[in-house]
């Protein structure tokens, strides 16, 4: 959805999906703003709704299954406070199977509960309770699912203190083992902070260099570089194996500013289409800043790179490549939310390697990262595409990159 002076910035409209209508508007203007004006709030439209989405969940925990080609849809069965406060001992969250449902149970006081990690449901209130909060999802093969459950109370009025998320990971029986992690890592970690003419301003760069590489190696644009850390910590054993090859992990810091939220800096840089002027000079900062910078201090090859990214910064590690494959020859684009149209025409003559993968339960990010998969392989570009049983979650991510740099980096 575009926001701007030609829409009604007021207006709540809604959406289905996972079987349940929710109510969205503009995430700038608060629902103060919208009571002021005598215009329905998100949290009224919450309300009208909440009744006959418990109808429809009811229904579709009766049906005992999916919907075909669905992978997860929102069930309801009335419950017994006692036992779910049971369940939950003295934790403030908590999630548990049954079957192929995954129950999840907050408690806290919020006007709103969100997820917001691995599955993003917006939580019901338990009737009968002062603060117990609910979720459950019927999940297509939930024994091999990892799911980030993070459960983000939203205050309707934004001045106030926002919270950490409460956060667990659930892990089904037949889920993939943990990646090796290396704590502490035995490589190189720096922080560096660049001053751009592009940009105009400072930009945060965190820079990893595997132990015991010699010479130059493959460079790879990381976006969100904040993320370095993380990911460095299941690469270098899988480099120290030798099941991926070497390479500097150059990753430049996105643009969030936490006390301004909106506009989305973030997103004007790394989707094209947003604001062209951010776009172009976050791109000239990282090909005609960053990678020369990177390349004569920690030897890194001038060229090919890979771009990487997860979500919007998978949507920019594909734009790149779209509009410099001279030098982004090998794309890792996790959960991308954004594809572009076609492939530009220096990009339909030029070989760059397209390692792509979504989750089963982020519908619209799995459906956009599919089809631009599709796309490639109509035009007979290499590209592969994995899935996982999870949604919208960095310990996907994590376990995936090094199997994208194994693939994109191995010898054609």
């Amino acid at each position: 959805m575009r926001y701007g002076p030609d829409t009604d910035r007021l207006a709540v409209w809604t959406y289905v999906e996972a079987g349940e209508e929710i109510p969205c508007g503009d995430p700038s203007v608060t629902d103060a703003e919208r009571a002021a004006a005598g215009r329905q709030t998100l949290a009224q439209r919450f309300q009208d709704l909440l009744e006959p989405n418990r109808r429809r969940a009811a229904e579709q925990y009766a049906a005992a299954g999916l919907p075909d080609g669905e992978d997860v849809a929102r069930v309801w069965c009335p419950r017994d406070p006692a036992v779910l406060r049971a369940r939950l001992g003295n934790k403030p969250l908590t999630a548990w199977a049954e079957g192929d449902i995954l129950h999840v149970l907050w408690q806290g006081h919020a006007d709103e509960v969100q997820l917001v990690a691995g599955v993003q449901p917006r939580l019901w209130p338990v009737d009968g309770t002062d603060g117990l909060w609910e979720v459950s999802l019927r999940i297509r093969h939930l024994g091999e699912a990892i799911i980030t459950i993070a459960a983000l109370p939203s205050p309707a009025d934004r001045t106030r203190t926002a919270w950490t998320p409460d956060t667990l990971v659930w892990r089904g029986p037949q889920a993939p083992a943990d990646p090796p992690c290396a704590d502490p890592l035995r490589g190189v970690l720096e922080e560096h902070t660049l001053e751009s003419a592009a940009l105009r301003a400072d930009r945060g760069v965190t820079v990893y260099r595997p132990p015991g590489a010699e010479g130059t190696l493959p460079g790879c644009v990381l976006a969100d570089g904040a993320s370095v850390p993380g990911f460095a910590k299941v690469l270098e054993p899988a480099m120290l194996a030798g099941t991926v090859p070497p390479v500097v992990l150059v990753g430049v810091h996105n643009a969030v500013d936490p006390a301004r939220p909106w506009p989305d800096r973030r997103a004007q840089e790394y989707l094209p289409g947003h604001n062209r002027r951010r776009f172009d000079g976050h791109l000239r900062f990282v090909t005609g800043e960053v990678i020369p910078w990177a390349a004569s201090r920690f030897g890194v090859t001038e060229g090919p790179w890979a771009a990487a990214g997860f979500s919007n910064g998978g949507a920019w590690a594909i734009a790149a490549a779209q509009r410099r494959p001279d030098l982004f020859t090998a794309v890792a684009a996790l959960s991308v939310g954004m594809v572009p149209r076609q492939l530009t025409r220096q990009a339909r003559t030029t070989p760059v390697r397209h390692y792509l993968a979504a989750g089963t339960l982020e519908t619209g990010f799995r459906t956009a990262t599919r089809q631009w998969a599709e796309r490639l392989q109509r035009t007979g570009l290499p590209c592969r595409y994995q899935e996982w049983v999870g949604g919208h979650d960095p310990c996907w991510w994590q376990q995936q990159l090094p199997s994208a740099l194994a693939w994109l980096l191995a010898p054609p």
